[in-house]
């Protein structure tokens, strides 16, 4: 997928702005606070319906405007050419996408697969579990249509089990176990294969820039190892009842990532684990174009952030040939040696 002109207004301190990206390498430079940000914050809004910095709409509207606004013209790998608009009030979420409204959020992340990667990325390595289920969730949520559902599908179920456990009805909590076995199963082994696929794509992409660690995932199902899903809810049901919630399931898997069979987050500096993180979004980008046959845009807020301009270098000619659209701010764009088929944007107070 690829924008071919974009619209924004009223986009925290973008009051107008029109682009016209390329295919490619597209680079957003300018001073501190000119908006090179809220440029990406734009196109994240029209995939993700919010903000990457802010879950709620206030800070993302220019100040003494209602609404942002941001339109699109896409157009599909395949050759497809599409309008896709959204408008977010403090009270109203607005979308639609050829002519049609999308009322829902999912729907967006479908029409415009985005991945992001920010100063702040190497949280995924840093933090705790909840950020790498979210990382293998949403890579699945692309490459396996049918897995959203039934990731909801677990939570619903979950969600009733517990309310069931703290109103210490065990018999009605009991009753949703099969249920809860038979979707974790189905997400446990799309888990297994996704990382499977992923520590492929990731091997490859850390051995073009000779990384110094071997790194590996390992996946833990969220219950304890040996016996089955069924029988850790048994296990676990007085521990349970006890705290109102329910404590074995793919709902508390843990992604380690491991360099030399250490924990990543232990023996890799801040520069290695945002080259890491590069790798991890860069498998998923790479999964998500193989298994739906549309490229995902890739935005990415201050290349040299963690990276010295050496490894900043060796990450741009990786990119020229991802086949990828790319948004990438960064303060210096001299220092990074730009290719000859980038386009560049110089953003100053909100306008370029």
């Amino acid at each position: 997928m690829k924008i071919n002109h974009i619209q924004i207004e009223n986009v925290r301190i973008i009051r107008n702005m029109e682009l016209e990206p390329c295919s490619g390498l597209n680079f957003i430079y300018g001073d501190n606070g000119a908006g090179k940000t809220s440029v990406l914050e734009a196109v994240f809004l029209l995939g993700q319906g919010k903000s990457f910095r802010h879950s709620e709409a206030g800070p993302l509207i220019t100040k003494g405007q209602k609404r942002a606004q941001v339109v699109a013209d896409l157009q599909s790998d395949s050759g497809t050419f599409s309008k896709l608009g959204i408008q977010r009030s403090n009270q109203q979420f607005i979308a639609r996408h050829a002519g049609k409204d999308v009322s829902k959020r999912s729907k967006l992340f479908r029409l415009l697969p985005l991945q992001l990667i920010t100063p702040q990325s190497h949280e995924l390595i840093e933090r705790g579990p909840e950020l790498r289920r979210r990382y293998l969730d949403f890579g699945l949520f692309h490459v396996e249509p049918s897995y959203h559902q039934v990731l909801m599908s677990y939570h619903r179920a979950l969600k009733q089990r517990n309310a069931a456990l703290r109103n210490r009805d065990i018999r009605l909590a009991q009753s949703f176990n099969s249920y809860l076995v038979t979707n974790a199963k189905i997400i446990a082994d799309r888990r297994q294969w996704f990382l499977a696929q992923i520590e492929r794509n990731l091997e490859e992409f850390l051995s073009d820039l000779n990384f110094p660690a071997k790194v590996s995932l390992d996946l833990s199902k969220g219950w304890k190892s040996g016996i089955s899903m069924e029988e850790a809810l048994v296990k676990t049901e007085v521990q349970d009842l006890a705290q109102g919630f329910t404590s074995a399931g793919i709902h508390r898997a843990q992604l380690k990532i491991l360099a030399d069979k250490s924990a990543a987050n232990k023996i890799l500096s801040r520069g290695q684990q945002k080259l890491l993180v590069y790798g991890l979004v860069f498998s998923v980008s790479k999964l998500i174009k193989e298994k739906i046959m549309e490229a995902p845009l890739l935005l990415i807020d201050d290349l040299n952030a963690e990276l010295d301009d050496s490894n900043a270098r060796k990450i741009l000619e990786y990119l020229q040939d991802f086949g990828l659209q790319l948004f990438i701010t960064t303060l210096d764009i001299q220092r990074l040696g730009l290719p000859e088929k980038a386009k560049v944007f110089h953003v100053k107070h909100g306008s370029t």
